[in-house]
């Protein structure tokens, strides 16, 4: 082989190298290469997303958490606005009441009747008492949890048999109680 044909073949296989080279590239290389890009984005979008559902998740178990706290303060509601008139209740709260301040309940009336949607327990009682005593049991009948309303209040002076003015007075009240019906809580 002469010196030409040497160099000859040298080119025509450096160039063969170098279009396979080109075509390798161009053939494989490339779109592995675009593929690798597209994976990466794909990626990148998959970690976003998974953050984002994270958050969310912290987020919900965030609610949960204080959903479950709102029990006691779902049963204080209960307590203050139940779903009967639970007249029992009503009678040894206003029992307690009454023998916390010294005062001994007559004439207790209950009446459960509807006014505009609204469920009502009506209580009468007549009680007599000093004025501080009877002031006592207002104060600790508003203290109450359950809602119980002072509607009405007649107050009479006791006189004695011997024309005297006594300091006990004779009340007469009309409290309210609210309660729900099952139908009313949605």
């Amino acid at each position: 082989m002469t010196e030409t044909t040497k160099q000859n073949l040298s080119i025509l296989l450096i160039t063969l190298l170098l279009v396979g080279t080109i075509f390798l590239f161009a053939r494989f290389i490339k779109p592995s290469f675009d593929n690798t890009k597209e994976l990466m984005l794909e990626i990148k979008k998959t970690e976003e997303s998974i953050q984002l559902l994270q958050e969310y998740k912290a987020k919900s178990e965030s609610l949960i958490q204080s959903y479950l706290n709102l029990g006691d303060q779902v049963e204080s509601i209960n307590l203050a606005l139940p779903d009967n008139p639970q007249t029992a209740q009503v009678l040894a709260t206003l029992d307690m009441i009454s023998k916390n301040t010294g005062i001994s309940l007559n004439n207790l009336n209950f009446r459960e009747f509807t006014k505009n949607d609204q469920n009502y327990l009506e209580i009468k009682t007549r009680f007599s008492t000093t004025y501080d005593n009877a002031k006592k049991w207002i104060e600790e009948i508003e203290k109450e949890l359950r809602v119980i309303d002072l509607t009405k209040s007649n107050i009479k002076s006791n006189t004695s048999s011997k024309g005297k003015v006594s300091n006990i007075l004779e009340y007469n009240v009309t409290l309210l109680t609210y309660f729900l019906s099952y139908g009313d809580r949605n």
